[in-house]
C-alpha cells in the first residue's frame, strides 16, 4: 500500500466505507483525502485538502452512517457509506479531522487578507467549513443557517481544540436562528470580529460543550421493527449496530445465539435474514401462520424465551433493606381489619392475569436490563443492613412533639416600674381633655353628630344604577388606555419586521461593546465601534425608513416606533465619543 502514497505523505485516518455502492476504504493523509476499491492500486477518488468547500454527515438516528465532501469544484460532491461495525466513530473521526483542516484553512485566509488571525470573521464564499446533520439517509441539505458556519477559532473549551469550539458555535448558530442573523449581521458586516462576538457567550459555549458531552441513556421503548419497501416492492430491514444492539439486549436467547454463530459458523447477513424468516419473529405479529420454516438457531432460541417468562422471578433477600420502608416487617400488625385484599389484583389469579404474566414478565425483565445497562449491574450484598437507632429516631421523632427547653435568658430587674411604663407609653400630653372641657359635653356632641345623619343600620343600602353605568365606563376605559397599541409586528410586513429587529439587535450588540471599549487602553476599538454606530445609523435605519414609507405613514410611524429607543442610545453614545475627543484639546489650550 505504500507505493499508492507521494513522498512525504503518512495516513492519519482510515476506514471501510462504500462509494456508488462500491466497497473500499477511505485514507486521510496529511495532504488529501483518497478512495481506493478493494483490490485496487491506487485512489480512484483523491481530493486534497485545500480543495474541499465543505462536509455534510448524516444523522446520527439516519439508517446510513454517511459523509459527504463538497469540492470547490462547481457541483462537485462525493458521498462515502461507512460499513464497518464501528461505523460511527470512524465517521465522526473523518469528520472532526476535516473540521480542523477547514479551520485552520479559514484562519490561513484570514491572515493572509489582513485579519487579526483567529479572530478573523466569517466567509461567504467557498472557505467557509459546513456540516450539516441530516435527518433521512441520502443526500443532505443545508439550511441558510448551516452555511454560515464560524470561521476563524481559537483554542477549544477546556482544552479540547479548535474543531471542538467550532462546532459549538457552528451548532449554536444554526439551531438559533435570532444568534445566527446577529452573527451575520455583525461579523460578515465587519462590526466586530469573530472573538469579540463570541468575547460575551463564553457561557452559551460551555452550556453547549456540556449537554453535548453527556451520554444519553438507553430509550427502554419496545423495539420494534418495520419493513422498508423498495422500487421493486421487495420487503427489506435495515440492521444498524444500534439496531442490533437492541434486539440483543431485548432477547437474552437471540444474544446468545449470535455469539454461538456469528462470524465462525454463519455471516451476520445470513443470520439476520434467517431471523427475519424465524417463528421467533412473527410470533408476536399479526398474520403470522405456520409457513414459516423450521430453523434450529431460531427454534432453539424461541423455547428458551418462553421457558424464561413463565418462570416467574427469583424471590428477592429483603435484608437489605431499611426498615423504614420494608413493608414487610409490619405485615403481622394488619391481620384484623375491616378490609380485604382484592382477589383481582394478586398476579396469576385469575385467567386474564395468566395470560398477561409472560408478557409483564417480558417487559420487567427488559426494564432490568435496560437500567443495569445505565447504572451497571447492582453489587451483591454483604449482609443485613445494621440497624441504626439514631437513623430511625431522626426519621420518627417530630421535633414539633418534643418538650422545648427554655432558653436561658438574663431576667431584667427594674427598680421602679411606674417610670418605666410610664416611658414606654410615649408623650400622653397630646390626649389630654384640654382645661376648662367637660367630658359629658364631648360626648353628647358625638350622640347628635350620629344620630342627625340618619343612618339606618338595619336597612340595606341601594346603590343608584347610575352609579354601575360610571363604574363600568370607567372601567372599560381604564382597560383601553391599559391595551397595548398596536405595534411594528402587526403593522410591519413580516420580511420588514425582521429586518427591523435584526437592525434594532445589532445597534444593541454595537452600543455594548462600545461602552465596554471607553477606557485608554481599548482606544482602537472605540474608534472601530463609534464608526459601526455611524453606519448603523446612516444606512441601516435609514433604509428601513425608505422601505416603511413605501408602505404608508403608518408603518413609517410603526418603524419609527422601534428604532427610536436605539436611535436615541446611538446619538447618546456619539455625543459621549466626540465630548471624549474634544477633552484633551480643551486640557491642551488651558495650560
Amino acid at each position: 500500500m505504500s507505493s499508492m502514497w507521494e513522498a512525504g505523505e503518512s495516513v492519519t485516518t482510515q476506514a471501510m466505507a462504500q462509494y456508488r455502492k462500491r466497497s473500499g476504504t477511505v485514507y486521510m493523509t496529511n495532504r488529501r483525502l483518497a478512495w481506493v476499491p478493494d483490490g485496487g492500486l491506487a485512489p480512484t477518488i483523491s481530493i486534497k485538502h485545500d480543495d474541499i468547500k465543505g462536509l455534510f454527515v448524516s444523522a446520527e438516528t439516519a439508517a446510513k452512517v454517511m459523509i459527504k465532501i463538497v469540492e470547490i469544484k462547481p457541483d462537485t460532491s462525493h458521498a462515502f457509506v461507512f460499513t464497518s461495525g464501528n461505523a460511527v466513530k470512524e465517521r465522526n473521526d473523518f469528520k472532526d479531522r476535516l473540521s480542523t483542516i477547514l479551520a485552520e484553512r479559514q484562519i490561513r485566509a484570514n491572515v493572509a487578507a489582513g485579519g487579526t488571525g483567529s479572530n478573523g470573521g466569517l466567509s461567504s464564499g467557498g472557505g467557509s467549513p459546513v456540516i450539516s446533520d441530516a435527518s433521512a439517509p441520502g443526500t443532505p441539505k443545508a439550511s441558510a443557517q448551516s452555511r454560515m458556519g464560524p470561521g476563524g477559532v481559537r483554542r477549544g473549551l477546556n482544552g479540547s481544540g479548535p474543531s471542538a469550539e467550532l462546532k459549538a458555535r457552528f451548532e449554536l448558530l444554526k439551531q438559533n436562528k435570532e444568534l445566527a442573523m446577529l452573527h451575520k449581521e455583525l461579523v460578515m458586516g465587519k462590526h466586530v470580529t469573530e472573538e469579540e462576538f463570541w468575547e460575551s457567550r463564553k457561557h452559551l459555549l460551555r452550556n453547549k460543550t456540556a449537554m453535548d458531552q453527556q451520554q444519553k441513556g438507553q430509550s427502554s421503548a419496545w423495539l420494534d421493527l418495520k419493513p422498508e419497501t423498495g422500487e421493486s416492492n421487495d420487503v427489506k430491514y435495515v440492521m444498524t449496530p444500534q439496531v442490533i444492539h437492541s434486539v440483543c439486549q431485548q432477547y437474552p436467547s437471540i444474544k446468545r445465539a449470535y455469539d454461538n454463530f456469528v462470524p465462525d459458523k454463519l455471516s451476520e447477513a445470513e443470520f439476520w435474514k434467517r431471523y427475519f424468516q424465524s417463528r421467533f419473529f412473527h410470533r408476536s405479529r399479526s398474520g403470522r401462520g405456520a409457513n414459516e420454516p423450521d430453523d434450529d438457531i431460531f427454534d432453539k432460541a424461541l423455547e428458551e424465551d418462553e421457558e424464561e417468562t413463565k418462570s416467574a422471578p427469583k424471590r428477592i433477600k429483603l435484608d437489605h433493606i431499611n426498615m423504614l420502608v420494608d413493608l414487610s416487617t409490619t405485615e403481622e400488625d394488619h391481620f384484623e381489619s375491616y378490609t380485604t385484599p382484592d382477589s383481582t389484583m394478586a398476579a396469576g389469579k385469575t385467567k386474564e392475569s395468566k395470560e398477561a404474566m409472560p408478557l409483564i414478565r417480558r417487559f420487567n425483565r427488559y426494564a432490568q436490563r435496560v437500567l443495569n445497562s445505565t447504572i451497571g449491574p447492582k453489587k451483591p450484598s454483604t449482609g443485613s443492613e445494621p440497624f441504626n437507632i439514631n437513623g430511625v429516631e431522626r426519621a420518627i421523632v417530630l421535633d414539633d412533639l418534643r418538650e422545648q427547653k427554655e432558653a436561658s435568658r438574663i431576667i431584667l430587674d427594674i427598680q421602679d416600674t411606674r417610670r418605666y411604663f410610664e416611658s414606654q407609653g410615649g408623650d400622653l400630653k397630646s390626649s389630654k381633655i384640654a382645661e376648662g372641657e367637660d367630658p359629658a359635653d364631648i360626648l353628647k356632641r358625638c350622640y347628635e353628630d350620629f344620630t342627625t345623619n340618619e343612618v339606618e343600620l338595619n336597612k340595606p343600602f341601594a346603590i343608584p344604577e347610575s352609579t354601575f353605568d360610571t363604574l363600568m365606563k370607567n372601567v372599560k376605559a381604564n382597560r383601553a388606555k391599559m391595551m397595548p397599541p398596536k405595534d411594528g409586528s402587526q403593522l410591519l410586513p413580516p420580511q420588514l419586521y425582521q429586518e427591523a429587529t435584526a437592525c434594532h439587535a445589532a445597534g444593541n450588540e454595537i452600543l455594548r461593546h462600545f461602552w465596554a471599549s471607553t477606557s485608554p487602553d481599548k482606544a482602537a476599538k472605540h474608534m472601530r465601534m463609534v464608526e459601526s454606530l455611524k453606519k448603523i445609523r446612516d444606512e441601516n435605519v435609514k433604509a428601513l425608513m425608505i422601505q416603511a414609507s413605501s408602505l404608508g405613514a403608518e408603518c413609517l410611524d410603526a418603524m419609527k416606533m422601534m428604532l427610536k429607543p436605539m436611535q436615541s442610545a446611538i446619538q447618546k453614545a456619539l455625543k459621549h465619543a466626540e465630548t471624549a475627543r474634544s477633552k484633551p484639546a480643551i486640557t491642551r489650550k488651558l495650560a
